[in-house]
């Protein structure tokens, strides 16, 4: 047995014969005429066009999304139009041109500098390889049986030509973890291992192969023992992800459960599949990889596309989200020493103007046919909410001038700096509805590069800044009764979703493949905290007060965090009644009414209304017993103005402590 390490690209663990891709090389191509070489390429085009098209009618949502950016960069003038010119221009062979085509798109990626765009090369590449692979009669024949599948390069083309439903796992040489292989490696639930280098040496047509995304190993004939337990294993995990799906299936949650997409056909099918709407659409991939700008009618299609296809569900769709790690070469943005701290987002629509308006009058129009929402990027200022909400204003008048059928629909914002954070409820009072994207505030709150090489360890997506932030970002959106969703990589992960439920999140948006998985564990997250309430209850004391339980370790002041009042929990309040918690006597009333503590059964809970409200000497609190008075659990005993104590700048979250009793 051989073991090999390798970088993974997507998680999973798969067993099988492997299915090796080999690309003749066109030193082996003998050429014909111009013309021959012309048909040649013009019969190969055809036949690619034809099995993607075949293969898209039969894909899934997600897939039939990447089949469509295969397609159109097949046909598009960057690629198949540049090879076209070499053949009519040049005495060159057909994979000739194919090649010098790629180079060059490449070398127009290459201008953007950003590592995203540079990674679409991979994609190029392998549509390359596969086209060639028809010219020169040389492309692979659909294997029998379920397989791992391997090749120098691959392209998302010649794995749907090959068939998803036989690929087990994949394996490449080169490759990246954004490239569009590993996206639909992805969407199938399988897999997929890069950079092996050397590879048509290592692996031979027909070896056995065992990837591990754990330790990123292929083990290439492995002794029959461990192929033994390896199927085992694969079979198990088989298993356990039929059992989740079905599980998802009939799991209802508080918590709204959205899809993340990057483009419009990944809509398709998602009612379907799980997702109770659209929390981010991507639309900046509208503006990628082409040579200029996409026309106010393509987008309505794009957008209006993903809005039917919701049937009425929300639909979010992020205006362009330009800049930093992903450039159009074609907007000639200025060079930037720090491109993550310049022209990206809101500030890249703010400072094109025309651009800018052009995709707001086609989100207008395509929001009068489903439930469209608008959500802003990389906001840190309020006048710059300020300013794109009057862009959409004139937006809309100029629809109106054109005689368009249009509405205006809900506009937020997504909170990613720090600037907005603590902007929040200002923010709060003009948005509808806010998205945190993990992914930028982690950069931004750490002082790390996500795009930076070795500085792994130091991006801490449950670094306690983050999860202070975010429970900041929550109360001040509740403040104003506007819900609060995660989109960012954050809301996907499982060692994270129930921190991110208990800190108030509405909604979690991932992507389609992790929709299911999610919805489970957030129905038993869900289920696990209600019988945590039910057994408060059941100890003898009531919750004081309607609302969500906030664990202590979360509490934002180290006095009570930190259990120098004892064992406490903290409770966001729906209404700012206060009931009392046990049949018992008032022992204490605050001179300030922001605390009463009770006595009863040889217990005595406190129950504190704000963090530091003592500071507001009583302003904003109605106490309606005296220390002495007996009371019953569930009388009604203080009101507190929230709205007041929160203009004032303070948190109203209710504590409630089990003090220390005296003997």
């Amino acid at each position: 047995m051989k073991r090999y390490e390798c970088k993974t690209a997507q998680s999973g663990f798969a067993a099988g014969r492997v299915y090796l891709i080999r690309h003749k090389d066109t030193g082996e191509y003998r050429r014909t005429d111009r013309e021959g070489e012309r048909s040649r390429l013009e019969k190969a085009v055809e036949e690619m066009n034809r099995k993607l098209e075949a293969e898209k009618e039969q894909a899934g949502p997600s897939d039939a999304g990447l089949i469509e950016a295969e397609l159109l960069l097949l046909n598009g003038e960057e690629f198949l139009g540049e090879a076209e010119r070499s053949l009519r221009e040049e005495n060159i062979s057909a994979p000739e041109a194919v090649n010098r085509a790629a180079d060059k798109l490449c070398g127009m990626l290459r201008e953007s500098g950003a590592e995203y765009i540079l990674e679409r090369c991979e994609d190029v590449r392998g549509l390359a390889a596969g086209l060639n692979g028809l010219i020169m009669e040389n492309a692979p024949a659909a294997p029998k049986e379920p397989c791992i599948l391997a090749g120098s390069q691959l392209s998302p083309g010649e794995l749907m030509m090959i068939g998803t439903d036989r690929i087990l796992g994949i394996l490449t040489e080169t490759g990246s973890v954004t490239s569009h292989v590993s996206v639909l490696a992805g969407n199938l639930g399988v897999p997929y291992l890069y950079g092996l280098e050397g590879l048509d040496d290592k692996v031979r047509d027909g070896d056995y192969l065992i990837l591990d995304w754990r330790d990123g190993s292929v083990s290439v004939n492995p002794p029959e023992e461990l192929i033994s337990e390896a199927e085992e294993r694969q079979a198990a995990e088989r298993r356990a992800r039929e059992e989740e799906r079905r599980r998802a299936a009939a799991a209802t949650t508080r918590t709204a459960i959205f899809a993340n997409i990057s483009r419009a056909e990944e809509a398709d099918g998602l009612p379907e599949a799980g997702a109770d709407g659209i929390g981010l659409f991507r639309s900046e991939f509208l503006f990628l990889d082409r040579t200029e700008a996409p026309s106010e009618e393509e987008q309505f299609e794009a957008y209006s596309h993903a809005a039917r296809a919701m049937k009425g569900a929300v639909t979010v769709i992020r205006t362009m989200d330009i800049g930093s790690d992903k450039q159009a070469a074609w907007m000639k943005l200025p060079k930037e020493i720090n491109p993550a701290l310049g022209q990206r987002g809101v500030r890249v629509s703010l400072e094109h103007r025309g651009l800018f308006r052009t995709q707001l009058r086609a989100l207008l129009r395509a929001a009068a046919l489903g439930s469209v929402r608008i959500m802003v990027p990389m906001v840190a200022s309020v006048w710059e909410l300020d300013e794109v909400l009057e862009e959409i204003r004139t937006a809309a008048k100029e629809l109106d001038e054109r005689g368009e059928e249009y509405r205006i629909p809900e506009t937020g914002v997504m909170i990613e700096t720090p600037a907005a954070v603590m902007i929040a409820p200002a923010l709060a009072g003009k948005a509808r509805f806010f998205s945190i994207g993990t992914n930028d505030l982690t950069q931004y709150t750490l002082a790390v590069d996500r795009e930076a090489q070795g500085l792994e360890r130091y991006i801490d997506p449950m670094h306690d800044a983050l999860i202070q932030m975010i429970k900041m970002t929550v109360d001040a959106a509740h403040s104003k009764g506007i819900p609060v969703a995660v989109c960012g990589e954050l809301a996907g992960n499982p060692q994270a979703v129930e921190r991110l439920i208990r800190l108030g999140v509405d909604e979690l948006s991932v992507s389609p493949a992790k929709l299911s998985g999610v919805r489970s564990l957030a129905a038993d997250i869900e289920n696990r905290l209600d019988s945590e309430k039910k057994q408060i209850k059941a100890e003898g004391v009531h919750a004081p007060a309607e609302g969500e339980l906030i664990p202590m370790e979360e509490i934002p002041d180290p006095v009570f965090s930190g259990g120098v009042m004892g064992e406490c929990v903290g409770i966001l309040s729906k209404d700012g009644k206060i009931y009392a918690p046990l049949n018992g006597r008032v022992a204490m009333v605050a001179a300030t009414k922001h605390a009463v503590s009770f006595q009863g059964d040889g217990e005595e809970i406190l129950v504190h209304v704000g963090l530091d409200t003592m500071k507001l000497g009583g302003d904003g609190f109605r106490v309606y017993v005296r220390e002495g008075d007996i009371v019953e659990q569930g009388q009604l005993v203080m009101e507190a103005d929230q709205d007041l104590i929160r203009a004032r700048g303070f948190n109203p979250m209710v504590i409630v402590a089990r003090l220390e009793q005296n003997t």
